[in-house]
């Protein structure tokens, strides 16, 4: 499936907002070193948004096909939940936010990224 940005509704977009905002301290404190990293963050991060059903009712405001209709990635949902992470699943993967990333990860693969302490070296330098 794929999410277009014409049918974004206001808890999408503030949530792109918030999961750019996440993502990024987090590589900033150290804590994604690696594509393994930021895609455990990202799921993660999906999980916690998708805990309370009336988060999830707004999620998929305007996108009720999510549903009822099979996803690429995760099936048919279940539940509301599961709809609800699809969505936006989708909705992230298609954002800036993932674009920047796609462009870090590139940076990480081409230098030696890791101290004995798991910190990266000189990322923010490359990235600029």
């Amino acid at each position: 499936m794929s999410l277009k940005f014409s049918l974004q509704n206001t808890k999408l977009f503030e949530m792109d907002q918030s999961f750019s905002e996440d993502a990024w301290h987090a590589f900033h404190q150290g804590d994604i070193n690696n594509q393994d990293d930021f895609y455990d963050y990202f799921h993660e991060w999906i999980d916690n948004a998708v805990i309370y059903t009336s988060d999830c009712e707004a999620i998929l405001e305007s996108n009720s096909e999510y549903h009822y209709l099979d996803h690429d990635v995760y099936g048919r949902p279940d539940n509301i939940a599961q709809a609800a992470f699809a969505c936006l699943y989708d909705y992230l993967m298609d954002s800036a936010a993932m674009a920047a990333w796609v462009q870090t990860e590139h940076v990480l693969t081409d230098s030696d990224t890791e101290t004995h302490t798991g910190k990266p070296n000189n990322i923010i330098n490359k990235i600029k």
